[in-house]
């Protein structure tokens, strides 16, 4: 969704508009995204993970296609919108395959390169379109670079793609791949009662407190990152700062930096974390430990909020800017890893929807900031903004994932008193 982050300038010049009611064009599509994932669930859960992969791949496809032809903001920020309900299916569907395809112990690596390859992209690829519009002067030829990028994607989907649910009790699959990519017989279940099922399975999972609380957190983890990619072309291209289409995309390397270097704390913290001291923690696992992993994420970003918002306050270079940016993303990708391997341990049977309820939280608070950031930074200034957020980062993890933590200890700590007492 963010492909668009680094083209709003000349967006707002053609419809005539201002540079912050131009960026609000990604609003829409961020929030549709956590609601597509909802609504993919109990579809995927009835007709197996495959063809709603490959399905809202096409269609997205179709309505990118229609973004490089928009006459009118509207009519963009519409297909955008609808980019954002069917192109959200990958952010969702990982999960479960990795539950398909995997042993529990190796859930959290690969959570780690999924949920990496998917936080990547939100910076990686509006630099890719910067340098687009620096080459050939137009916003649309991105565009259809896009478009190429999602008939691409498509095809891989044709030629790789295999459906993954399997019946457990006879370890095969159920249906060839012809019929798979039609959506007949992956899962050999009753559609109704399934997809019934599913949408009853989201509502109750929504409100489990452990899931609630973890999911919070990573609309508030998720908030701020966003925040920064869809606001800052409004800073670096005004005084002091005074970017250029190539210097506004390269900036944004520093989130993939960052979105990298939390791919490999997450890569031997994990593994770390299971392993534990002699083994002891591995004997007596329990999933709360995976939440452990965010603490040093969450002391990133909370660095990285307070150096972006003084290099803004007090004008100075833009190494603060990128070396802010970086921590952040550090926290961003290193928390949102921890969270997902927790919830997928704790709720293995439900990959699906646990996905899916992570997504929207997440997706929420992207869509929120583009609304309340400026106003707030005009009113308050970037020092006392920035400042604040990262002092909700701290609290609230202190207060949500600590909560978890001490629920899952208090839990354990019962079934052994029960134990004992059975053996008495």
């Amino acid at each position: 969704m963010t492909w668009g982050a680094t083209l709003i300038v000349p967006q707002a010049i053609e419809w005539q508009t201002t540079i912050t009611h131009s960026a609000t064009s990604l609003n829409y599509g961020i929030l549709l995204q956590g609601f597509g994932g909802i609504f993919a669930v109990p579809l995927i859960n009835a007709y197996g993970r495959l063809p709603i992969w490959l399905y809202p791949q096409l269609i997205t496809l179709f309505v990118v296609l229609g973004c490089v032809y928009a006459q009118s903001w509207s009519v963009f920020t519409a297909l955008r919108a609808l980019q954002g309900l069917f192109g959200t299916v990958p952010q969702v569907i990982g999960l479960p395959i990795i539950h398909d395809m995997y042993a529990p112990r190796d859930w959290p690596r690969y959570v780690n390169i999924w949920g990496t390859t998917f936080l990547v992209g939100p910076f990686l690829f509006p630099a890719l379109a910067g340098y687009i519009l620096e080459g050939t002067g137009s916003w649309r030829a991105s565009f259809k670079v896009l478009t190429g990028f999602y008939g691409f994607s498509t095809l891989l989907i044709l030629e790789f793609g295999r459906e993954t649910y399997y019946n457990r009790s006879t370890g095969a699959q159920q249906t060839n791949r012809v019929k798979a990519l039609l959506g007949v017989g992956n899962t050999d279940l009753p559609k109704t009662r399934t997809l019934s099922e599913s949408t009853t399975s989201i509502i109750k999972l929504i409100f489990t407190t452990p899931l609630l609380l973890v999911a919070i957190s990573t609309m508030i983890n998720f908030t701020w990152p966003i925040g920064i990619t869809a606001t800052i072309d409004s800073f670096v291209r005004a005084p002091p700062y005074l970017f250029g289409n190539i210097a506004d995309a390269s900036i944004r390397f520093a989130g993939v930096i960052g979105a990298l270097l939390g791919f490999c704390f997450g890569y031997f913290f994990n593994e770390w974390i299971y392993n534990g001291p002699g083994g002891m923690r591995k004997a007596h696992w329990r999933s709360e430990y995976r939440l452990h992993s965010v603490w040093f994420p969450i002391g990133s970003m909370v660095c990285g909020l307070l150096t972006y918002g003084l290099t803004l306050h007090y004008g100075k270079s833009w190494v603060g800017l990128a070396f802010g940016w970086v921590m952040v993303n550090i926290g961003m990708v290193g928390t949102t890893v921890a969270i997902t391997a927790f919830a997928l341990e704790k709720y293995p049977t439900h990959s699906a929807v646990v996905s899916a309820i992570i997504n929207m939280w997440r997706t929420c608070g992207g869509f929120a900031v583009g609304y309340f950031q400026p106003s707030w930074i005009a009113r308050d200034g970037v020092a006392a903004v920035f400042g604040t957020q990262a002092a909700v980062v701290g609290v609230c993890a202190v207060l949500l994932i600590g909560s978890v933590i001490w629920l899952g200890r208090r839990a354990a700590s019962g079934r052994t008193a029960t134990e004992v007492r059975g053996h008495a």
